[in-house]
């Protein structure tokens, strides 16, 4: 079903301050899981919205933006998420890096006892629109076993590069896991009864498997084999070890409602304008560009992020929402208390 901006942004706003959220986190949320679902991401849109309340009511996701400074020393922090919103202290995390690298040049930003921080692509979107590139690391629950290995012990742990447009031009980003697939996508074909491709997971045995559900109680595959494992782990080192939070194997998914899921994220941000002077930068991009789209006929090449962007721009006032998705977030809304509703554009 398709729901307007307002809509989606209302029901989130109702929902999270009903259950100790401030306003303006909870706007910072809803901004997010808009961006995720403009770019057609579902699996990082407002679909987990019920996860978060439980996981609140579950008391290891704490409502309150109590982000803490811990470590300043000129380019670099780390903020303590103290288990806020993981979408909060990116958000924190991302506007001191920006602040950090036009003082600078470059800024790192670590988080640790943070939470899952939706696309990571939303937060190299923001540092773009001020003209800086980007590099964002996290980690998250195990999900791929070491090259060689049966046991989980790294994430999907997603990487995302961003890098600024232009005045008339979008943002390159790419934000990408370092599995061959999302787990949500096993999950779905489990549900379904469907087979999955037997490049996609292993099951306990270390072999793969077409079977789901063998593959959930296995691992993912990461992506280009050892290369993808050895991304993997040092984005456990960078996201997790280095920043203070939880790490090799550490992570607890935001549906553990017994525990707190300590996720590491670093964003590392450069100001391109101590490299090249703005209007070299810009005629050097679309050199670039074109370069890159002129290696295939009109229209066939694109540019990591362009289709998301491109959805974007036609998605100017609504949304998709999977009618499942809605109802279970309007039952939600209806057992909390609160007035708003998702609902369909006519």
């Amino acid at each position: 079903m398709l729901v307007s901006f307002s809509c989606v942004t209302e029901v989130t706003r109702e929902l999270l301050v009903k259950y100790g959220v401030s306003e303006r986190s909870a706007e910072i949320l809803a901004e997010s899981v808009l961006y995720a679902g403009r770019c057609g991401i579902a699996t990082h849109g407002v679909r987990h919205l019920p996860m978060y309340i439980n996981k609140i009511k579950s008391g290891h996701l704490n409502p309150k933006d109590e982000v803490e400074l811990v470590t300043d020393n000129g380019a670099v922090a780390v903020l303590d998420a103290n288990r806020c919103l993981g979408q909060v202290a990116a958000r924190q995390a991302i506007d001191l890096a920006v602040e950090k690298a036009k003082q600078y040049g470059v800024a790192a930003v670590g988080i640790r006892n943070g939470n899952t921080f939706g696309a990571a692509g939303y937060y190299a979107y923001l540092a773009a629109q001020q003209g800086m590139a980007s590099v964002i690391f996290a980690n998250s629950a195990p999900a791929i076993a070491p090259t060689g290995g049966k046991k989980t012990i790294f994430g999907t742990n997603p990487i995302c590069f961003g890098f600024p447009g232009g005045e008339e031009s979008f943002p390159i980003v790419l934000d990408m896991a370092t599995t061959v697939v999302a787990r949500s996508k096993v999950r779905m074909a489990a549900k379904n009864g469907d087979k999955i491709p037997t490049d996609w997971a292993i099951g306990p045995d270390g072999q793969p498997t077409d079977d789901p559900n063998e593959a959930l109680k296995g691992s993912l595959l990461p992506i280009g084999g050892y290369k993808g494992y050895g991304l993997s782990l040092f984005i456990d080192l960078f996201a997790g070890l280095l920043t203070g939070a939880a790490f090799a194997g550490g992570v607890k998914p935001l549906s553990n409602m017994e525990s707190d899921s300590n996720c590491g994220q670093l964003f590392i941000v450069f100001d391109t304008k101590r490299f090249l002077d703005q209007d070299e930068l810009d005629h050097k991009s679309e050199i670039f560009r074109s370069a890159v789209k002129a290696c295939g006929d009109e229209g066939a090449v694109m540019l990591p992020g362009e289709p998301q962007f491109k959805r974007m721009a036609e998605q100017k006032d609504a949304v998709f929402i999977a009618d499942e998705e809605a109802l279970n977030i309007n039952r939600l809304a209806e057992q909390s208390g609160i007035s708003a509703r998702l609902e369909q554009i006519q």
